[in-house]
């Protein structure tokens, strides 16, 4: 405007609106620079604490700045640190794992699932047992397709070499019923497995299946069996199991002794005792030579089983062939008159009362026993 006035008078003008305006203007000039000064000052008060925090944290962050080349050292040694302690850890680990894999090679039997390695793996809260197993040779997931027996079996080859540590204050392991779904040749394995958990420890095994007490007397395991027994009024009673053969011949005895049964029942309940004695005795026989033989005990139990009849079963011990009934008699004539009669009342007794000596019967089914057990 100043540049484009081209006469005096245009430029008197312009001084004159501009000291109108001045006067007006100049108030509300102060009171925006009185506005900026408080508002300048809001700032600085805002600002201020925040300035010290930054002064305050701008030293530590050059240092660290400075000593970042130094990180990349202290991460490989905490990793260092970490692989160190893993590798501790399973070496400490090591014995446990090792015998791991040898009671369950004791417990495994046919299973085609093998134990490779145990390893614990993880840390703080998701700590875990990594197990390297194959099935058939192959790597797999063994959890998945293993059998109730063959996992039970897995637990306890985890368990007992955990707790018979040299380093554990417990003198004793408590199992209770281990024995469920394994069959015949687990529990053979498991027996040898408590055998030598029990030459450090006191090894106590609660179960209500008789094929551990079975497999301890044939494997000829050292062990106390006691049989405990509810009677009337919650009286708990405690008794030695002893030989199934002793138990019934000692039942037998102990009824032909007793005038508290009436003779028509003693007649009838005794030869089954005795009968009972015999067949244990003859199943006996037959495990103890299949089982030196080699032969699976799943083979042998099916032929027990199949063995429906004293004499059949008798066929099994005395010549190993149950077609050969017909020839028991004249074998156990061989031993004695007495233990073809013993053997022929046993047979009738358990089905019609018998007439004979009781107590005679009893001691000459004990005698026949022997000679089976001994033989």
């Amino acid at each position: 405007l100043w540049n484009n006035a081209a006469r005096e008078e245009e430029l008197e003008m312009l001084a004159e609106r501009l000291e109108k305006t001045y006067e007006s203007l100049g108030p509300k000039l102060d009171l925006v620079q009185v506005l900026v000064a408080e508002e300048l000052q809001r700032r600085e008060d805002l600002w201020r604490p925040i300035a010290k925090r930054v002064a305050a944290w701008a030293g530590p962050a050059q240092k660290a700045l400075a000593r970042m080349a130094q990180l990349k050292d202290i991460k490989s040694a905490e990793n260092w640190l970490k692989n160190a302690a893993e590798d501790i850890r399973n070496e400490r680990f090591q014995p446990i794992a090792a015998k791991s894999a040898q009671v369950w090679q004791r417990l495994r039997q046919q299973s085609n699932v093998d134990l490779r390695q145990v390893k614990l793996s993880g840390s703080w809260t998701t700590r875990r047992v990594a197990l390297e197993v194959t099935v058939d040779g192959d790597a797999g997931a063994a959890l998945s397709v293993m059998s109730q027996g063959e996992l039970n079996s897995l637990a306890l080859s985890l368990f007992l070499p955990r707790a018979s540590l040299p380093e554990s204050p417990f003198r004793f392991v408590v199992i209770d019923d281990p024995v469920q779904s394994m069959d015949p040749a687990r529990v053979d394995g498991l027996a040898r497995a408590l055998e030598e958990v029990a030459r450090e420890r006191q090894v106590i095994v609660f179960t209500h299946d008789e094929r551990l007490p079975d497999a301890i007397r044939h494997l000829q395991i050292e062990a106390r069996v006691i049989s405990v027994t509810r009677r009337p009024g919650s009286v708990v009673e405690l008794r030695r199991s002893a030989h199934p053969v002793k138990m019934y011949v000692d039942d037998a005895m102990a009824l032909a002794n007793t005038d508290e049964l009436p003779n028509d029942v003693r007649h009838k309940v005794i030869p089954g005792f005795c009968r009972h004695a015999l067949e244990a005795a003859f199943m006996e026989v037959v495990r103890k030579r299949r089982l030196a033989k080699g032969e699976a005990h799943s083979q042998i139990e099916d032929s027990l089983e199949s063995a429906n009849k004293l004499t059949t079963l008798a066929a099994l011990a005395l010549f190993d062939d149950e077609t050969r009934g017909g020839e028991v008699m004249g074998r156990l004539n061989q031993w004695g008159g007495w233990a073809g009669d013993v053997f022929k009342a046993s047979n009738r007794g358990a089905h019609e009362k018998y007439g004979g000596d009781l107590f005679k019967m009893a001691q000459d089914t004990e005698q026949l026993c022997k000679r089976l057990l001994t033989k």
